[in-house]
């Protein structure tokens, strides 16, 4: 008997379809190249949101989001560390200037010691890791801000803000 594996449903994928406008999966099959019963599937997890589904409701639902949401749980994603945090616009911009007031004039003077002779020796070592986690943790605390922009229409399917004009 082969053994199954209970997936996460993406929670974020039916949002993203109720705020697009459709507030059952029979409107939403006329936009998204799904049927019905493939979105309900995809909502619930029972079958597994590849990185192309992933494009694909974003694009039609236009919520850039998803990607970010996809990334965060995809098998790379979650193996980096990577996470998507739903936060309110305060409470990520006050983490932000928190992380950056700390890490950021640390960091610098840390790394430019450890760089000096060119090699990250064992004594160095494990100052240059604390040093790599900490900008790790300031990547994430930006991922939070991005996500709140892409989740509020604030920036555009690449990633820009979503006045930006694009270039030719």
């Amino acid at each position: 008997m082969a053994a199954s594996a209970t997936l996460a449903a993406p929670m974020y994928l039916k949002q993203a379809r109720l705020d697009a406008g459709h507030a059952n999966r029979d409107t939403a099959s006329t936009l998204v190249p799904y049927s019905p019963e493939q979105i309900g599937r995809h909502e619930r997890g029972e079958i597994t949101l590849t990185p192309d589904d992933a494009l694909i409701y974003a694009a039609y639902y236009q919520r850039p989001d998803i990607l970010l949401r996809h990334c965060a749980d995809c098998p790379i994603g979650r193996t980096r560390g990577q996470k998507a945090t739903d936060r309110d616009l305060p409470i990520a911009t006050l983490r932000l200037t928190n992380r950056l007031r700390q890490a950021a004039k640390e960091i610098a003077e840390t790394l430019e010691n450890i760089a000096d002779d060119g090699i990250v020796d064992a004594e160095e070592r494990p100052i240059f890791d604390k040093a790599i986690a900490t900008l790790q943790g300031l990547g994430e605390t930006i991922q939070d801000l991005v996500l709140y922009a892409a989740t509020h229409g604030l920036i555009n399917k690449k990633g820009c803000p979503a006045s930006a004009k694009a270039t030719p």
